[in-house]
């Protein structure tokens, strides 16, 4: 009987993304922790009793981060106390100029870090290998998965474990723009004994395909639309026998809220909505939103949005979803007293509206907000 072996399984690391929603503060603590969470599968190595970790594809963004992100991408490395495998991705390929034969990281990668750059099987502890089918080009010809098994043949006494990247057909929904994973043939492979593990990357979140095929997804949220990031995947496997479990390793949030605001009350809601989410600045908000509002109201809409921000990592309107529309009433309009230019700026904006310019609204609500502050 095949003794069992323990490993860690993570993908999608992309490390050296930006993310245009986060202002330089949060961006810069984003881009943290993304590299903190590298370093706590280190500690999940360690308390699992894991023997290796490997990471499916795109461990950094693209091939041309700053030198700082490859340093501090060798630091987070070096805290993963066990043999660590890498496989280069359609984000980081291998490519010409690919990072993987750049001079910072030849000569600052940690020792105990393999880069698979062939198809060669690869003994990572005694008993056990890995095969990897790593990319050579953002966009290959043909299954990307298929090069790392094609031409195997069962070999009774060894754990194999295939390492890949990229969407499968199942999965894609026909809107992948290069070749996808052929899951039956994958399936196939490891019901006839040549792949005991299949870990997949690209998907960012956590997916189980069949007992023995898993993406990991990514170690830190990339988008709101995630199902479940922020995980790597503990591996025993051995013989006829593989348990999986996720563990968090993940610290952001990024939180979808739909918000219908017709009344004092319902922008009262939002406010008790935003003071309830924990961890706030490590959280982006994307607000949808419905409905329309007095002045005075939307006025303090914009004015608890912007505090939001100052305190969330980030608070963004979803453009494509958001259609508050100012609702102005002549008495909010006349309470403000504007005389000469501003009071026939005004009342120009209020012709417009009353013809349908829903912009016009936006703009006497800003002058609403504006006038009220400076007075």
């Amino acid at each position: 009987m095949e003794e069992s072996i323990t490993f860690l399984h993570s993908s999608d690391w992309q490390l050296g993304m930006m993310r245009r929603f986060l202002g330089p503060d949060g961006q810069a603590r984003w881009g943290q922790a993304r590299l903190d969470a590298v370093a706590r599968i280190g500690a999940v190595a360690t308390s699992t009793g894991a023997a290796f970790v490997v990471v499916t594809g795109d461990v950094f963004e693209h091939n041309q981060v700053e030198r700082q992100t490859i340093l501090r991408a060798c630091e987070a490395l070096k805290r993963i106390p066990v043999p660590v495998v890498l496989l280069p991705g359609n984000h980081d390929a291998l490519e010409p100029g690919s990072l993987w034969t750049s001079a910072q990281w030849q000569a600052h990668a940690p020792e105990h870090v393999t880069v698979l750059t062939d198809t060669q099987p690869l003994e990572i502890v005694p008993g056990v290998e890995i095969v990897g089918a790593p990319w050579r080009s953002r966009r290959p010809l043909s299954d990307p998965a298929a090069p790392g098994y094609a031409d195997l043949k069962p070999a009774p006494g060894t754990t194999r474990i295939l390492l890949a990247h990229g969407q499968l057909t199942s999965l894609s929904g026909g809107m992948s723009d290069v070749p996808t994973i052929d899951q039956a043939a994958l399936e196939a492979a490891v019901a006839d004994g040549r792949l005991q593990y299949v870990g997949l990357g690209d998907r960012h979140s956590t997916t189980r395909v069949t007992d023995r095929i898993w993406f990991s997804g990514t170690q830190e949220v990339t988008s709101p639309e995630e199902d479940d990031p922020g995980n790597v995947l503990k591996v025993t496997v051995g013989g006829d026998e593989i348990d999986v479990e996720p563990v968090r390793v993940g610290a952001w949030h990024m939180v979808d809220h739909r918000a219908e605001l017709f009344d004092e009350e319902s922008l009262r809601g939002l406010e008790d909505w935003f003071a309830e989410l924990p961890e706030k600045e490590r959280t982006y908000v994307r607000l949808a939103g419905d409905g329309s509002l007095s002045l005075p109201l939307l006025s303090r809409l914009d004015a608890m949005i912007d505090a939001q921000g100052e305190v969330f990592a980030s608070v963004e309107r979803w453009a494509k979803f958001w259609t508050v529309r100012p609702a102005p009433d002549a008495g909010d309009l006349d309470a403000l007293q504007l005389s000469g230019p501003a009071r026939a700026a005004m009342e120009e904006l209020r012709q417009a509206l009353a013809a349908g310019d829903e912009g016009a609204g936006v703009a006497l609500s800003l002058m609403h907000r504006l006038a009220r502050d400076a007075g």
